[in-house]
């Protein structure tokens, strides 16, 4: 077996990954810090452009407190405030396994061998 097919394996198995952990954090995280956000009377967001609205909160929940102060899409402050170590937690791995499944299947599409006819 060569490095590219070493590499789709790879990266499958890291979008597989990926998708658990987006499972896990939109129906862990997201849930919960909505569900907060609506006590405390401020309404989520309505839209769900393909998943960005799990993207956004992971983002604004990993990254430090200053980096998105001003994120339109999510209420930063809101859901760094309400957030658990946990979510913190299951939002990084969300963020890495997205990035390092990125970057596989990136890397196997540039060494695909030149004969391989896809």
């Amino acid at each position: 077996m060569d490095l590219y097919h070493k590499l789709l394996i790879l990266g499958g198995i890291s979008f597989l990954i990926f998708g658990i952990s987006w499972i896990c954090f939109a129906r862990i995280s997201m849930s919960y810090i909505e569900r907060e956000m609506k006590k405390e009377g401020k309404e989520p967001p309505q839209w769900d452009g393909m998943g960005a609205r799990a993207v956004s909160y992971a983002m604004v929940i990993a990254l430090p407190a200053g980096v998105l102060k001003n994120y339109i899409l999510v209420d930063a402050e809101a859901a760094k405030r309400l957030s658990r170590p946990l979510d913190r937690k299951l939002a990084v791995w969300y963020l890495i396994a997205g990035f390092v499944g990125t970057v596989i299947i990136l890397v196997a599409s540039y060494v695909k061998p030149d004969d391989l006819i896809l």
